[in-house]
């Protein structure tokens, strides 16, 4: 990277994802810490907003010898629409100034169809269907197929939203087979509806495929999130629930987060890096995010013998599995603590290394 002076970061102005925090609360709150950590390696940096008519041909030729980091959480805005944003993100790309993100990767690894599109890797789920649109708006027995009558609770997911938006679990009544118990990841309620009103009210959500799974009850233990910069693990977190009834592991929902160890997890760490590399092959990708994070659930294995290729958790018995994968704009940090700045401007740091070595 050593063709380039130096490094824009793009944002939007009217998102509403900025920080108190920042100069005049303009930006994101991890945006100046990127900054600071490309200035480190001596390279000029600032924030920049997009602005309407912006393109990647007008941002190249008004910024020679740049390369561009987008943090924008891909969606329509008033100076930028979604598509124009990703069109930007290929132009840079094209012309080898992008950084990250990749729109490969949001379209990719950022829907919650890459949980079916890995359903067979070492960290795929048994049972993960596909539901498409056209059958979902039919409703004439899809929702047999996401839950029949008399099966184990399963899951419903739209397949983009965050903090549990368009995650539905669904449980067959245990006193009207015509009725399904719909606990909304969400809200943190459950309501029970009639079968045949479940399709329809998710449709109400979202206008889109769908897919579903199993429930994995072992969410009641917690989630792991390996947060990673291309195939280095920077650091993981356990995300327990705020009580075993919890059917999420968010900040929303009251769950309680805890570093873990790397060196002491490093068997773990190694096989989740192992993993990265693999799913290159399997997608056929040419790399993998510049800041993503993989979050995994405990699964039981059947009998206790962990298959080859298998990751386990530590515990006997148990290994990981796929729940989400987040690439789009993941923050630095999600915590709130006096020591996040630190713990940012260090993630910072590590990720202006990876990307200016690329």
């Amino acid at each position: 990277m050593g063709k380039f002076e130096q490094v824009l970061v793009l944002e939007v102005e009217s998102a509403k994802d900025k920080s108190k925090e920042t100069e005049g609360g303009k930006y994101r709150r991890d945006s100046p810490w990127l900054v600071e950590a490309f200035a480190k390696k001596g390279v000029r940096s600032n924030i920049v907003f997009l602005r309407n008519g912006d393109t990647a041909e007008s941002l190249v030729k008004a910024n020679p010898a740049t390369a561009f980091l987008g943090r924008v959480n891909p969606m329509d805005y008033s100076e930028i629409r979604l598509e124009e944003y990703v069109a930007m993100l290929n132009g840079l790309k094209d012309a080898g100034v992008l950084l990250g993100p990749d729109a490969e990767h949001m379209d990719r690894l950022g829907s919650k169809m890459i949980l079916y599109e890995l359903r067979d890797t070492a960290m795929g789920i048994d049972g993960v269907l596909l539901h498409d649109f056209a059958a979902l708006q039919k409703n004439e027995g899809e929702i047999d197929s996401i839950i029949p009558v008399g099966s184990p609770p399963r899951v419903l997911k739209m397949l983009r939203g965050s903090t549990g938006l368009g995650v539905w679990k669904l449980e067959n009544s245990a006193s009207d087979e015509g009725n399904v118990l719909l606990t909304d990841a969400y809200t943190q309620t459950t309501d029970e509806i009639p079968r045949d009103d479940v399709i329809p009210r998710f449709l109400a959500l979202c206008q889109e495929d769908a897919i579903s799974m199993p429930f994995l009850p072992l969410i009641k233990d917690g989630e792991f999130r390996f947060l990673m910069s291309r195939h280095e693990v920077l650091e993981v977190v356990h995300k327990r629930p705020v009580d075993e009834s919890a059917f999420t592991a968010t900040l929303r929902s009251g769950a309680v987060y805890t570093t873990i160890d790397l060196v002491e997890h490093r068997d773990m760490v190694d096989a989740v890096v192992q993993w990265s590399y693999d799913i290159k092959s399997t997608l056929g990708l040419a790399d993998v995010p510049y800041w993503w994070s993989v979050d995994c659930i405990e699964e039981e294995v059947d009998g206790g013998e962990l298959k080859p290729g298998h990751i386990s958790s530590g515990k006997t018995g148990r290994r990981l599995v796929l729940s989400e994968i987040n690439c789009s704009c993941l923050g630095l940090v999600a915590d709130t603590s006096a020591e996040a700045k630190a713990k940012g401007m260090r993630f910072a740091d590590m990720i202006a290394d990876i990307v200016l070595k690329d």
